[in-house]
């Protein structure tokens, strides 16, 4: 049912954790229990006529009774709400619903030398009944999400019965006895349905979401653990999530810790999700530490039509390497250049009310590609850039683009003699625009995962950049799988 899904994306547990300053943070709403409840009680009255009811037999005076063939026949839906207990956790109560039964019913009398066997069928409709149960959130062995039912109660107002058969004093002799099965057997087997969509379909759901997601070709890490208990407040709940990402071979908890998550008043969505910039550092540092920002840019990388900006010799490409560097052109004609790249400080993300932006510092050393051993080694620049980025969500994944960018290039170190700043701009803005932007974008069109199952859809959804996070605000569809 939906409120258990609902709950997967929020109650990402593992044992043993230290609380710490979390990087992600989500909020459940009672929009979105409302939603969830009527999809939860639409489940409920899918699942009750499928119940099996075994057979029920006893005694009452003289009467033998046996009801067999006992079947669900129809389920009225009651008014339901969940609720949030502050504090505690969540509670699910319904009233006034309405269960209709069918039966076969056959009944031996015997009095004294007086004995009579008759059978007939049974229709029972029972209204007014209610049941409430509450939910009790932890986590398991391993680190998992654990739900379990911490009670179910439920109640049976009126039982009406239609007896079908002969002999009409036999019948009244165990139509009690009937009455009295129905309002026993009824709240078990309500409360039975109920438990069982707790304590093992909602397991299911929970085995949906991960809680560790593999990323770049499972080179990172991104961890969405708990770093301390649900909040639970009159009008919503949160969990507050580590948000952050390693290097899978060698995870480290970057030197920094993330800033407090902003505050956000409105709650007309179901879900609202903040990703503190902490969680795009985090992969930054794994991959400045473990060399993942450097990247040696040849012609296969270029565009069919653009690897012409690598040529030494120029041929219908004006702007060419060995236009822009003719000491360069003349001294290896009609060969290739190679740029090698890499970030030489960590980079940096900034978030500020409507404003997203990235900050990056390196080295392009450019290297001949002759036919000999070692490349001749040409020149170095010093390389500082500034990417303004747009981001909104996609099929539940964040996803980012570069709106516009500003560089600045300076000469470190040249085996080619002096080199204009003019020419050196041109140089590394051909780079830009021909590989380095292409290939952010292709990246951020990837998209970042949130904590969501699949079976989960974003409505109405919005993006909105505070200081130091990303708040999304979002409806929630879900399809129901009986």
């Amino acid at each position: 049912m939906l409120w258990w899904t609902l709950l997967t994306v929020l109650l990402t547990v593992s044992s043993g954790v230290v609380a710490v300053k979390p990087g992600f943070k989500a909020r459940i709403t009672e929009h979105a229990l409302e939603y969830a409840n009527h999809q939860a009680i639409d489940a409920l009255a899918a699942m009750v006529p499928k119940a099996s009811i075994p057979d029920q037999s006893g005694s009452s005076g003289d009467v033998d009774y046996t009801l067999s063939n006992i079947r669900i026949t129809g389920f009225n839906k009651p008014s339901s709400s969940i609720k949030i207990v502050p504090g505690t956790g969540l509670k699910w109560s319904a009233a006034n619903a309405g269960v209709s039964l069918h039966a076969d019913w056959r009944v031996k009398y015997k009095k004294g030398w007086f004995k009579v066997s008759t059978s007939g069928s049974v229709d029972v409709s029972a209204n007014g009944i209610g049941f409430s149960v509450t939910m009790a959130l932890g986590d398991d062995s391993s680190g998992r999400p654990a739900i379990s039912s911490a009670g179910c109660s439920c109640s049976v107002g009126g039982v009406d019965i239609h007896i079908h058969g002969d002999i009409a004093f036999i019948v009244n002799l165990f139509k009690h006895e009937i009455e009295k099965r129905v309002r026993s057997m009824i709240p078990g087997k309500l409360c039975d349905v109920v438990n069982q969509q707790i304590n093992a379909n909602a397991e299911n759901q929970l085995k949906k979401l991960k809680v560790m997601t593999p990323l770049a070709n499972k080179k990172f890490m991104l961890d969405y653990r708990l770093v301390s208990a649900p909040a639970f407040q009159s009008a919503y709940m949160e969990t507050f999530h580590k948000g952050e990402i390693t290097w899978t071979a060698n995870p480290q908890t970057p030197p920094f810790s993330p800033p407090a998550i902003p505050p956000y008043a409105p709650s007309s969505n179901m879900l609202y999700l903040w990703v503190e910039k902490y969680v795009p550092q985090s992969f930054l540092y794994a991959a400045q530490q473990n060399g993942y920002l450097r990247y040696n840019l040849t012609t296969k990388d270029l565009p069919p039509n653009n690897r012409g900006f690598l040529n030494t010799t120029c041929s219908g490409w004006s702007q060419c390497i060995g236009h822009l560097l003719p000491a360069v052109g003349k001294k290896y004609p009609n060969t290739t250049v190679e740029l090698q790249m890499l970030s030489t400080s960590l980079p940096a993300v900034n978030m500020s009310p409507g404003k997203l932006e990235a900050s990056f510092a390196g080295e392009i050393a450019l290297y001949a590609n002759t036919p000999s051993v070692k490349k001749p080694y040409l020149l170095t620049l010093s390389v500082s850039a500034i990417f303004n980025m747009s981001a909104g969500i996609v099929d539940q994944l964040v996803k980012g683009n570069i709106s516009g960018s500003s560089f600045k290039v300076a000469v470190k170190e040249s085996a080619v003699g002096p080199l204009s700043s003019k020419v050196m701009n041109t140089m590394v803005g051909l780079a830009m625009k021909l590989f380095i932007i292409p290939e952010i974008n292709k990246q951020g069109e990837k998209g970042f995962p949130l904590p969501v199952t699949g079976d989960i859809k974003f409505l109405n959804t919005q993006l909105h950049i505070l200081q130091d996070a990303l708040m999304i605000g979002t409806d929630l569809q879900y399809t129901i799988k009986f």
